[in-house]
């Protein structure tokens, strides 16, 4: 008989067979097991040696990145800093009264920007240098001021631009409604508004008298220190060139009282497409003076700005060819240095259609305004020396000698 028919002998192979196939995965499983946890460890080893390089070169790279980045709170405060120094800078609406008529002007008053330096050497912690507090201190005294007078029939807001940039280049400014324009419109005591438009001829004439109340505010900004008056120049702009020129003659009329300085401030003049007659006054006739015209005297350094192709036109280069009879240019081809030493008469004939506000203030108009900067530098800036800074006015030099004793 065949083994593998009889019963007992089949089931106990199916038994045997079972008995292999456990074995045999058993022994499987176990390799399998095995060589996966190799594999698996393997993997491990490298994933775990990838991850530690990385994790270097992530510190490394955080802690360049770290290095480069300001400090979050040295940021804010930086930033805090530069907010303060804006708004201790920004410009001021003022009003002033000129207190013979009651004449309320309104003026934009652009300070003088100056850095503290012994402020900034504590922001740096380094110790405090006693020459740079000086220098501080004095820092105003050397500052020029402007004022900007708009042409007749328009408004203050069209040289805020301009009163802006030259704010920049360091100089402090102060921009006036003339009375009548904008909002100088009020009196005190009354409720009767002004009006240019209904000004005669007097009361045109009369607005020299808001050139002067601004030199007035810019004197008691040079007893505080904080400009030189004795530095000051002019800029006006169409009709109101007339003005300018004719309160600065009066400012030069000026002689001291018992050893007080009282007038002859004004160092310059910036002229933008003066017109030719303004309230009975003419350009020919303001020539009469030696102080513009340059006849037997030193001329006031005078800078005219026109466009070429402008209404004004030729009535600018009139006065120019008028004002060349006593104020030479340097022959063409001299070097700047000369030029801008021995010149005392500049124009900027610009290559346009425009005149007046439109050029002192377009924005597009910065080589104009580079230029008369420039100017000023050159012909007044760099006599400073000269024209040391010094308390103004009868009462506050009284007092300052007082304050002496």
């Amino acid at each position: 008989m065949h083994i593998f028919k009889h019963p007992n002998c089949q089931h106990r192979l199916s038994w045997l067979i079972a008995l292999v196939v456990i074995a045999g995965s058993l022994f499987g499983t176990t390799t399998t097991s095995e060589v996966y946890a190799q594999r698996r460890k393997s993997v491990f080893d490298q994933t775990d040696s990838k991850t530690e390089a990385e994790k270097m070169a992530a510190e490394k790279m955080a802690t360049q990145k770290k290095a480069n980045q300001p400090d979050p709170r040295a940021a804010a405060a930086a930033k805090k800093k530069q907010q303060e120094l804006a708004s201790k800078f920004a410009p001021q609406v003022v009003v002033l009264e000129v207190k013979k008529e009651g004449v309320q002007l309104v003026a934009t008053w652009f300070p003088p920007i100056i850095e503290d330096k012994k402020e900034k050497q504590a922001d740096k912690k380094k110790a405090p240098v006693d020459q740079n507090a000086k220098k501080d201190k004095e820092a105003g005294k050397s500052t020029a001021p402007f004022i900007l007078v708009h042409d007749w029939s328009r408004s203050r807001a069209d040289l805020l631009m301009l009163a802006s940039f030259l704010q920049q280049q360091g100089h402090a400014v102060i921009v006036p409604d003339l009375r009548g324009h904008g909002e100088s419109v009020g009196m005190l005591g009354s409720t009767k508004l002004l009006d240019h438009k209904k000004f005669n001829k007097a009361d045109k004439a009369s607005a020299v008298g808001d050139i002067d109340q601004c030199k007035r505010f810019l004197q008691e900004k040079n007893n505080e220190g904080i400009i030189n008056i004795d530095l000051l120049n002019i800029v006006a702009v169409g009709d109101s060139c007339h003005l300018a020129i004719a309160w600065t003659l009066a400012d030069w009329a000026w002689e001291p009282m018992g050893g007080m300085k009282q007038g002859k401030d004004v160092k310059s003049l910036i002229l933008f497409s003066p017109t030719k007659k303004f309230a009975g006054s003419s350009l020919k006739k303001l020539m009469k003076s030696p102080l513009i015209s340059g006849r037997k005297a030193t001329p006031l350094p005078m800078l005219v700005v026109w466009g070429e192709q402008s209404a004004v036109a030729k009535d600018n280069n009139d006065f120019i060819d008028l004002l060349r009879k006593f104020r030479p240019e340097v022959p063409e081809g001299t070097d700047l240095a000369t030029l801008w030493a021995t010149q005392n008469l500049f124009h900027f004939q610009a290559s346009t259609t425009m005149s007046g506000f439109e050029l002192a203030g377009n924005p597009n108009a910065k080589q104009i305004w580079t230029f008369a900067n420039n100017f000023v530098s050159q012909k007044v800036l760099v006599s400073k020396d000269q024209y040391p800074w010094q308390i103004r006015g009868a009462d506050a030099v009284i007092k300052a000698r007082d304050a002496e004793k």
